[in-house]
Order: structure tokens, then C-alpha cells, then sequence
């Protein structure tokens, strides 16, 4: 009897942020674990630098298999001006039927579904096909314990941080800062708070949580969530840490001109400010920007 490889799913939100780390675990699983690995991802516009990465020889595609899904028309169901990462949210919402559909046609259907973040609401296809779930956090172990623990907050803790701007207190983790507490968390009122909170409460309703993180970066972190005690009564479900995952460098791309200059700098002299994929500045605002700086 030929034995067949475990097959897992994958769920990942559009933008470079996810897709990458969302492929760097796919092929890990493949390459060191055997696991056929089926990644769905929200197809971009043909010139994006998502479409250029998976669609690049370089990208390991033969590792995995990536199947794009249809982006949903979300523009009755959002603001233009909301938050990128309420229309996000939504948008993987939407997909969901579409993502049912294409697992219940799989001849061989995945025992396995891992999301990301911002697929949650996708997790409840696990009892319908009958799939383990996981949770991946491309982050760290901290923003898994902030997100899980913000929903359970009373309005006097609430009013504590977010009004009286004070740390907010995390069981067995160091306190949160006002200033390091992440935008969408910061206003009740808002639809982005609406959005995001309660999704914390999604997390447990998973199998367990896959942290692209390690013992001795965030010990502290990961033992509080482990610890029944702790943050470990709020998330209920095994915690693995199986970071760094990193991209390895392409050789074709290590003679280039900004690599030459950052070379010539003197260490610890550079700057470097990321937009994600998803983000662009004009010439003049990013002029501004560097005045600022």
C-alpha cells in the first residue's frame, strides 16, 4: 500500500508580508517534513510585486503548489477611506466561499489548514473537512499574547491605556507601552477597533499557534503563553516556535548598486524604513520624510 504525504493547506493574506512567510513555511514543511503543501492566496494585479515573486523561477514554486483565488468586490461592504487592514480582513472574509469550494473539489483533500492572522474567520472550514488548524504569526510570540489578550480587557483596563495612555499590564509578559500599542487597537469607537479586537478571540478556536519566533529571543513571552497560569489560560492551545523562517538570498541579486553604497557606509550609520509592498511615496513626500528624519 503506497502511503500517501500529509497535505496541508495554507490561507495567505495578499501583500509581500504574508505571501513570503506564508511560502518560506510551505517550503519548509515540504522540504523537511514531506508534506504536500497547497498555498491559496488572493490574486494581484499582474504588475505587483506579488504577482513578479510567485510568478519568478526563483520563487520554489516546483515546492509548492500556490492557487490563486479571485479578489472580492468588497466596495458595498467598506469605506474607500478605511484602514488597509479592515479591507483586508474583509476581502479574506469574502473569500471564504470561494476557498471552501476549492477544497471540497480536491481529489486529495488536505487533513492540515494553516492561516494567517487575517484569515481567522477561515478556520471554522476545519471542522467542515475535517482539518487540524493552526494559526501562523510571521510576527512573534508578542503580538500573539497582545492580540489574545486585548479582547478581554474591562472598560476600566481599556480606559487605563487607550485614554490614560498607561502600559497596559500583560500576565507573565513585560507591559505593553501606549506608544507600541498597534493603531487599529487605539480608538473603541472606530470600525478598525470593531474589526480587529474581536478577532482575538478566534485564536483558540485553532489547534495551535505556529510563531516564526524562537526560545531565546522571546522566552519570556512563550513561557506565559505555555503557562496555564499566565497567558497560557487564554490561549488555551500549543505554542510552536519554529523561527527565524527567512528567505534565502538570491546570488543574482548581491551585485547591485544600493547594496554597493550600504557597503561603503560605516556600521550602524543607515536607516532603513520599509513601506511593504503595498505602500508608495511620492518623490516629494519621500524628501519630506528624509527631512524629518
Amino acid at each position: 500500500m503506497k502511503l500517501t504525504k500529509p497535505h496541508a493547506a495554507m490561507f495567505a493574506s495578499p501583500g509581500m508580508g504574508h505571501v513570503i512567510p506564508v511560502i518560506e513555511l510551505g517550503k519548509r514543511l515540504a522540504g523537511s517534513h514531506g508534506f504536500r503543501i497547497t498555498i491559496f492566496v488572493l490574486e494581484a494585479d499582474a504588475a505587483s510585486a506579488q504577482s513578479q515573486f510567485l510568478n519568478s523561477p526563483g520563487s520554489d514554486a516546483n515546492l509548492v503548489d500556490v492557487i490563486g483565488l479571485p479578489t472580492p468586490d468588497i466596495s458595498g461592504l467598506v469605506d474607500p477611506s478605511a484602514f488597509v487592514g479592515v479591507k483586508l480582513l474583509v476581502m479574506m472574509r469574502e473569500t471564504i466561499p470561494t476557498l471552501r469550494s476549492k477544497i471540497a473539489k480536491m481529489e486529495h483533500k488536505p487533513t492540515v489548514l494553516i492561516v494567517d492572522v487575517i484569515g481567522l474567520d477561515a478556520l471554522k472550514l476545519g471542522e467542515e473537512f475535517n482539518m487540524l488548524t493552526y494559526v501562523f504569526i510571521a510576527s512573534n510570540a508578542r503580538f500573539l499574547a497582545v492580540v489574545m489578550y486585548f479582547p478581554t480587557l474591562d472598560k476600566d483596563d481599556e480606559e487605563e491605556h487607550i485614554i490614560k495612555k498607561k502600559p497596559l499590564a500583560i500576565p507573565g509578559c513585560e507591559p505593553l507601552r501606549f506608544e507600541d500599542t498597534l493603531e487599529p487597537y487605539l480608538d473603541p469607537n472606530d470600525q478598525t477597533y470593531r474589526e480587529c479586537v474581536p478577532l482575538g478571540l478566534l485564536y483558540p478556536t485553532a489547534d495551535g499557534y505556529i510563531v516564526n519566533t524562537w526560545d531565546d529571543m522571546e522566552s519570556k513571552t512563550l513561557k506565559s503563553l505555555q503557562d496555564p497560569k499566565l497567558m497560557g489560560r487564554i490561549a488555551r492551545k500549543p505554542v510552536y516556535p519554529i523561527g527565524p523562517l527567512s528567505r534565502p538570498v538570491d546570488p543574482s541579486k548581491t551585485n547591485h548598486p544600493v547594496l554597493d553604497w550600504l557597503n561603503k557606509q560605516p556600521d550602524e550609520s543607515v536607516l532603513y524604513v520599509s513601506f511593504g509592498s503595498g505602500g508608495s511615496l511620492s518623490a516629494k513626500q519621500l524628501t519630506e520624510l528624509a527631512w524629518g528624519l
